[in-house]
């Protein structure tokens, strides 16, 4: 029987419309293994719409917490059997960052800030029409840890130019890498 080998995980983090998705399929091609792009936008876009009743408000966000819990817990099962993922998630939320620490414990985390000058995040918002303009302000919490590995700015990057420094600095992380900084501190406890 041979060796069990996990996957690795690059977390790529940002505000909404900051170029994380963008990035993450332009690393796909240049990514030397194969590699699963596995943003949370499509885990959510599994979830079937009510069309029955209304939800409160407790009821979203209960319903959205328990689609990210999921969405961790499937990430880890991808890399645990072996596979390379690319996730597209902001850490805007301090719980979400605290379960990921618990659930990818072990694994080979890359933690990458995907950041972008506020003005153009109100045009891409703007221009995307998908989203409220301002979401991606209200964000704050996505850059509170204090940690990464690589930082990208999108503002006047392309997301090719952003995906090749990503390739490129990969190798040349030192350890311990973000994540295990990040759970070695304070017994788990991230930085308020």
């Amino acid at each position: 029987m041979r060796s069990h080998r996990r996957g690795r995980i690059i977390l790529l983090n940002g505000a909404s419309s900051s170029g994380k998705s963008s990035i993450g399929q332009a690393l796909l091609p240049l990514l030397p293994d194969p590699w699963f792009l596995v943003p949370v936008d499509v885990v959510g876009a599994m979830r079937s719409t009510v069309h029955t009743r209304v939800l409160d408000d407790e009821q979203v966000g209960e319903m959205l917490k328990r689609t990210r819990l999921g969405y961790h817990r499937a990430v880890a099962a991808l890399a645990w059997a072996g596979n390379d993922v690319i996730m597209d998630y902001p850490l805007s939320e301090r719980w979400r960052m605290e379960d990921l620490l618990d659930v990818l414990d072990g694994y080979d985390v890359t933690l990458v800030e995907v950041r972008c000058a506020p003005e153009e995040l109100d045009r891409r918002e703007r221009n995307r029409g998908d989203r409220p303009v301002g979401l991606a302000r209200s964000q704050t919490g996505v850059y509170a840890y204090g940690e990464c590995d690589i930082a990208v700015d999108t503002t006047s990057t392309g997301p090719d130019a952003c995906a090749a420094t990503i390739v490129g600095a990969l190798d040349e992380i030192p350890w311990p890498k973000a994540f295990e900084r990040l759970r070695r501190r304070d017994g788990c406890r991230l930085a308020q």
